[in-house]
């Protein structure tokens, strides 16, 4: 089966023509060849730090050799038994790439913002590892395929560097959060959570427990837990999706116990 023809029909399994893109329909992807839509592929790929050796002639080449597809939030466009290697460069929005444990729970094993480039792609060594991609919300994605990303690397070598350097920090964070589970107890890995998505307030909002517990690698009975106790010591008050911390820098304190 041909390559670039497996990945053209995967796309059309997941986008509709652009021009009737009806939100109502939760979880719809859409897709336009748009000379619009063409552009703004060109405006954002030229903000992508990997692609930022490109030449403006091979600019306008990848912007006219990618698909863009926009993603409702829960949508899973990507799953471990896909066929076809491909890149996703995520625009706009938030991807979470996910793990299922034996028992079905989800474990987030990362959360991808906007300008991150993720998928399979042995040629650069590039692997999802049997995770799924779930939009975390409403995401603008930007697909390339293997054979494209091979021309292109033949024609600026400089692109294969910046990938592996891209590569080289997103293993590293891999390596952190591994560690993480590994070494830190949940209060740890919470507070971590906590400091880290909290906004310029201290407040962390848009997450229920059971998203929370996906993301730090535990139980949602255990983060409930942990943050009633956290409550209890007047450090954080509780709302319906939001976290108000009260005391930051006690927080702070036990991320590292």
């Amino acid at each position: 089966m041909d390559q670039h023809g497996s990945i053209t029909r995967k796309l059309a399994g997941l986008t509709r023509l652009g021009g009737s893109r009806d939100r109502s329909e939760r979880g719809a992807v859409s897709a336009s060849a748009s000379a619009e839509d063409v552009a703004s592929k060109l405006h954002f790929l030229r903000e992508t730090e990997v692609f930022a050796t490109l030449t403006a002639s091979e600019q306008k080449w990848l912007s006219q050799n990618t698909t863009m597809i926009t993603c409702n939030a829960g949508r899973v466009f990507y799953t471990p038994n896909d066929t076809g290697e491909v890149i996703y460069i995520l625009k706009r929005g938030a991807v979470n790439l996910y793990r299922l444990a034996p028992d079905g729970r989800k474990l987030i094993v990362a959360r991808l913002g906007a300008h991150t480039i993720f998928g399979e792609m042995s040629l650069i060594g590039q692997a999802m590892h049997g995770c799924f991609a779930e939009a975390a919300e409403e995401c603008l994605l930007c697909v390339l395929s293997q054979s494209d990303l091979k021309t292109l690397i033949r024609g600026n070598p400089e692109v294969a560097l910046s990938f592996l350097s891209e590569l080289g920090k997103r293993l590293q964070q891999r390596e952190e959060a591994l560690e993480a589970l590994a070494f830190r107890g949940v209060p740890a890995r919470l507070s971590t959570f906590l400091v880290k998505e909290a906004d310029a307030y201290g407040v962390v909002t848009g997450f229920s427990h059971e998203e929370i517990a996906q993301r730090i690698g535990t139980y949602r009975e255990t983060v409930s837990q942990v943050l009633g106790r956290f409550r209890g010591d007047g450090l954080i008050a509780v709302e319906p999706r939001r976290i108000r911390l009260l005391e930051p820098n006690r927080i702070r304190e036990l991320m590292d116990k």
